[in-house]
């Protein structure tokens, strides 16, 4: 089966994931917490849409339609059973002996520490917090690539940030701040 009828079309769709790939798995990975989850989903995304290219194309906001993809293809699958990467003392250890290196071990703990917080929200909740916080989309794209209303998503953004405030430690919460 050809997928493209066009060579030019084919050049097209591989110069589109080649630019836009970095993005796709930095927003999977935000919105799934782990490396592996979010290659399968950007390859999901994008075999869904390199098959639908010839309608894509032509689209307005090509990117759009491919957040709102990845954010329907991760709810479908009703990820629930995250994998986790952890880090070993050892390493972190090792990168805090030399100077330049403690700042790396800071930033791995915050960021599994962020990680395990957000995995801990519903699938829309982290769609959002994904989409509004690691892409920067305002409230009506977040409601396009969700299918729902912009209330809808700041109801989404309050209940998540609610949750998260509550599954810090006070303290923390104050530091935070």
């Amino acid at each position: 089966m050809r997928l493209f009828g066009r060579s030019a079309e084919r050049h097209e769709v591989e110069a589109y994931v080649e630019g836009a790939m970095p993005r796709l798995v930095g927003l999977a990975y935000a919105m799934t917490g782990a490396r592996e989850d979010a290659e399968d989903l950007v390859q999901d995304t994008l075999a869904t849409v390199v098959t639908k290219w010839s309608r894509i194309s032509g689209a307005e906001n090509i990117d759009a339609y491919v957040r709102r993809t990845m954010v329907n293809t991760l709810i479908s699958k009703k990820r629930r059973k995250w994998t986790t990467e952890v880090v070993s003392h050892e390493l972190v250890t090792a990168d805090t002996a030399r100077p330049e290196g403690a700042g790396v071990a800071h930033r791995v703990t915050e960021r599994d520490a962020v990680l395990e917080l957000l995995r801990q929200l519903p699938d829309r909740q982290r769609a959002v917090m994904a989409l509004r916080y690691y892409e920067d989309l305002p409230d009506a794209q977040i409601a396009a690539a969700l299918d729902c209303s912009e209330q809808a998503v700041r109801s989404a953004a309050h209940n998540a940030m609610k949750t998260l405030r509550r599954l810090l430690p006070a303290r923390e919460w104050q530091e935070v701040r």
